[in-house]
């Protein structure tokens, strides 16, 4: 069994709060996608309370690691009057004199960037109460075979021309799922592929408003190699199974970030 990582990018932006239908909707405009060239990858926001007036760009480290050059372009949307979107393609700084602008957590795929900077059209971003720490997962029941939903861009795929991430469901597919200290990992089982990396998994929370309980890091595939008389092969074969960190490591990487900025 091989553990293939998803692949990568970063992107942007500024910070506004927009209303939402439900909590799916409320992901889902917080939820964007995140490219380079080479690659893609899913990136989401979150803001802090005032007076922090940022904007954090939460994603799996190896994306903003394994993306080239000091840039990168996140997909923004702007919402018409008629209701329709367009699409606004963002070049975002990931780095400055080869030196990354984003903080990495000190052991999890985690990394986050802070953005300070107005965008040129509004972002929504989720509040830190929306990253589950162990006490929402405890009151939350949740459990193997517990359902969640993702929000990715899978093999680049967009769901229209605006630019909105792809929604998937799946079930929890370990256990133990807590303690998070102890269990800082997990797998769902959801149909995994390149670019899904970053990507928000989430419950309804009891307020009504996105829990989110994870982001997606990694697919698992079992290899096969093939030999013929006069050929060689490996055919890979989805295990439909995702590896998903604990938010909590995400709530950690933004208070770090934080407090490097913010005035003591």
């Amino acid at each position: 069994m091989k553990q293939a990582w998803l692949c990568v990018l970063f992107g942007i932006i500024g910070c506004t709060v927009t209303s939402a239908a439900d909590f799916a909707t409320e992901a889902l405009d917080a939820t964007y996608k995140l490219f380079h060239p080479a690659s893609t990858a899913t990136c989401f926001f979150i803001r802090r309370e005032a007076p922090d007036q940022a904007l954090y760009l939460v994603t799996a480290a190896h994306v903003l690691e394994r993306t080239t050059g000091d840039t990168a372009i996140v997909v923004l949307r702007e919402r018409r009057a008629d209701g329709s979107y367009v699409r606004h393609d963002y070049t975002l700084a990931v780095r400055r004199e080869d030196k990354p602008l984003w903080v990495r957590h000190a052991t999890e795929d985690a990394a986050v960037l802070r953005l300070s900077e107005p965008t040129p059209v509004p972002v929504a971003a989720l509040p830190m109460s929306a990253l589950a720490d162990e006490t929402h997962l405890t009151a939350a029941g949740l459990h193997i075979c517990s359902s969640v939903f993702v929000l990715t861009y899978p093999t680049r795929f967009e769901a229209n021309d605006a630019g909105f991430a792809v929604a998937r469901q799946g079930i929890i597919a370990s256990h133990p799922f807590l303690p998070v200290q102890r269990h800082r990992t997990y797998l769902v089982n959801f149909t995994t592929f390149d670019g899904d990396s970053g990507g928000p998994v989430f419950v309804a929370g009891t307020d009504g408003h996105p829990l989110l309980v994870g982001i997606v890091l990694a697919q698992f595939r079992h290899d096969e190699r093939v030999t013929l008389e006069y050929e060689e092969r490996t055919i890979h074969h989805p295990l439909e199974l995702g590896t998903v960190l604990h938010t909590q490591f995400v709530r950690d990487t933004i208070e770090q970030i934080a407090k490097q900025h913010l005035p003591r």
